[in-house]
């Protein structure tokens, strides 16, 4: 009886471990202000606006991958290449992906634009929130733009709408 009591006792901290700890280092992270930095993703440069946020460890440049604070909006920007296809049918992909997630639930279509170049985009929304997806190809390299929050109010959408619109993809 008392070896069962000793391995609940461990499975119980092994548990707590392994939720605790990935929930309270992003609760607790510190954020860093980015505004005006440029970031280099895969060949694309993207400029980061005023009051534009990030977590160290989120530029990730081998991997075109970086994730930015826009007020408590999370966005999430991969680049890679080579693509063959449109940003219509790179969208299509993204929705497909978004729409398996559990609580996901795809809306209306979405303008989106980033430096000349124009995109395709899918709005959502979560059990907790909502978000929007934008997907932009020039040349044969491509860039998925994800954003949500639990609340994107007008204002944070026209930040995060700034940010992306600072995506330079070279002579578009």
């Amino acid at each position: 009886m008392r070896s069962l009591a000793v391995a609940a006792a461990v499975a119980a901290a092994v548990l707590v471990f392994a939720l605790g700890v990935p929930l309270l280092n992003k609760a607790v992270s510190p954020t860093v202000d980015v505004g005006g930095e440029q970031f280099a993703l895969a060949g694309v440069v993207l400029t980061a606006p005023e009051d534009t946020r990030m977590r160290p460890g989120y530029y990730k440049p081998e991997s075109g991958r970086a994730e930015f604070l826009v007020g408590d909006a999370e966005v999430d920007i991969a680049v890679a290449g080579p693509y063959g296809f449109d940003a219509e049918y790179l969208a299509d992909e993204m929705a497909r992906l978004l729409e398996v997630q559990p609580g996901v639930r795809l809306t209306e279509p979405r303008a989106c634009a980033a430096d000349g170049v124009e995109g395709a985009g899918r709005s959502f929304t979560t059990e907790t929130g909502a978000g929007f997806a934008c997907a932009f190809v020039h040349g044969d390299t491509r860039a998925e733009v994800t954003a949500r929050g639990a609340s994107l109010d007008a204002h944070t959408v026209e930040r995060i709408d700034a940010l992306i619109a600072q995506l330079s993809f070279g002579a578009a």
